[in-house]
This record gives structure tokens, C-alpha cells and sequence, in this order.
């Protein structure tokens, strides 16, 4: 038996998307299929996959170790991130970051080996603590905001799924000027 305690960064998603990034290689039969058997419950109790998870829930796997280690696959895990010494953190807070972007900087990777912001604040929060490898496994942090590689200026950043929610939401209706 395996038991993963919701952190605040997680809160917010529902139960089924939750177990789809931590258990990635299971396909959403699979799952659906081990929440109604109840091998994998929330808080002790059945769950449908539609629950939206708060901080502290409790997830319960009754699965073998090496069903867990096959469909997790610790691929996030096992990767790692570049701590780039002169990132210029303007503000933060538990939820985001805004961050100085230098030209000549990615935001987004567009091939798999491009080191971008993202890789950078990644390995930015796993430097000061804020995050941990396991917690990468089911959230990612990610920018708010792209700006062209010879571009430089101001990006969010989210550090929680509300935080990207909440700017993202913010930047989509435009009630904040960039």
C-alpha cells in the first residue's frame, strides 16, 4: 500500500486528472477501473474520479510496488533541472513568480533538448526546497506568459495549480496588463 498526502500545490484538480500525471503509463480505464474496486481510495473512502482534491486528502494505492514503479515511471523524477545563478526573481510569493527574462532566452523549450525559462525555474524551486522531485511527478510548474527569445521582459510563473490558474485566467480576460 502506497498513501500520497495532497500538498497545497496540488489542490484544485480533480481526483482522475491527479492520478492521470501521477500514474501516467495506466490508461483512464485502468483507473477508472481500480477507483471503483476501491484499490485506490480518497480519504478512505470510494471516490469517482470527479472529486476536486483539497490539501491534506489522502490517496491510497492497494496496488503491488511494481504496478505503482511500472505505470509511474519516475521519468519527471529522474530528470534533471539547471539552476541558472543570475535568474532575476522581481516578486514571489507561494503561488507565483515574475520573473526578468534576458534576451536571447527560450520561454517555452520547442525541441526536446532547448533548455528554456521553465527548465530554469524549475530547477529554481527544486534549489530553494519550494518544490520536490516527487511533487513534479503530478504538477509542473510553468509560465503564465511567452515572450520571443530576443525579447526580454517580464514572465509569470506559477508554483501551484492555482497560481497558474488564477494568472492565466487573469491574462485570458485581460484584467492584467502585461
Amino acid at each position: 500500500m502506497k498513501e500520497i498526502t495532497i500538498t497545497k500545490r496540488e489542490e484544485g484538480q480533480r481526483s482522475d486528472r491527479f492520478l492521470g500525471k501521477y500514474l501516467p503509463g495506466a490508461s483512464s480505464g485502468f483507473l477508472h477501473k481500480m477507483l471503483r474496486k476501491k484499490n485506490i481510495t480518497l480519504n478512505g473512502k470510494k471516490a469517482a474520479g470527479q472529486e476536486k482534491l483539497n490539501t491534506g486528502d489522502s490517496i491510497k494505492f492497494f496496488l503491488a510496488e511494481e504496478t505503482i514503479d511500472k505505470f509511474t515511471g519516475n521519468a519527471a523524477a529522474s530528470e534533471s533541472y539547471p539552476v541558472k545563478k543570475d535568474l532575476e526573481i522581481i516578486y514571489e510569493d507561494d503561488n507565483i513568480l515574475l520573473i526578468n527574462k534576458p534576451a536571447g532566452m527560450l520561454s517555452q523549450k520547442s525541441k526536446k533538448e532547448d533548455v528554456s525559462l521553465v527548465e530554469y525555474v524549475i530547477g529554481y524551486l527544486l534549489s530553494n526546497g519550494s518544490v520536490t522531485k516527487e511533487e513534479l511527478l503530478t504538477f509542473h510548474p510553468g509560465i503564465c506568459n511567452r515572450l520571443d527569445r530576443n525579447t526580454s521582459g517580464m514572465v509569470v510563473a506559477g508554483k501551484s495549480l492555482a497560481g497558474l490558474q488564477i494568472m492565466g485566467e487573469a491574462f485570458k480576460e485581460r484584467t492584467l496588463a502585461k
